[in-house]
């Protein structure tokens, strides 16, 4: 099954980005990565490579079945409150 990431807009002097996997189905998987900066600029080669490790970790573990990936339109259950906070 092929994974896709789309390259994230840097705003100044952010420290991580969320970059946001898709699978052949559609369904993503999202993770923080941290922002390459050298000499107080973006770090283009490192922060490419950063990209394309995380792409090859989140396809192992996606294999290993590790992490999920989840439908972006499913709507999400609210938890069920505890017993005590029925009364």
């Amino acid at each position: 099954m092929a994974i896709t990431y789309t390259k994230p807009e840097i705003a100044n002097n952010e420290t991580s980005v969320s970059v946001t996997f898709t699978n052949d189905d559609g369904f993503v998987f999202t993770r923080s990565i941290n922002v390459p900066y050298k000499d107080g600029a973006l770090d283009e080669t490192e922060w490419d490579q950063r990209l394309e490790d995380h792409l090859r970790a989140v396809i192992h573990k996606s294999g290993l079945g590790v992490i999920s990936f989840t439908d972006p339109n499913a709507v999400a259950e609210e938890a069920p409150l505890p017993p005590s906070a029925n009364t």
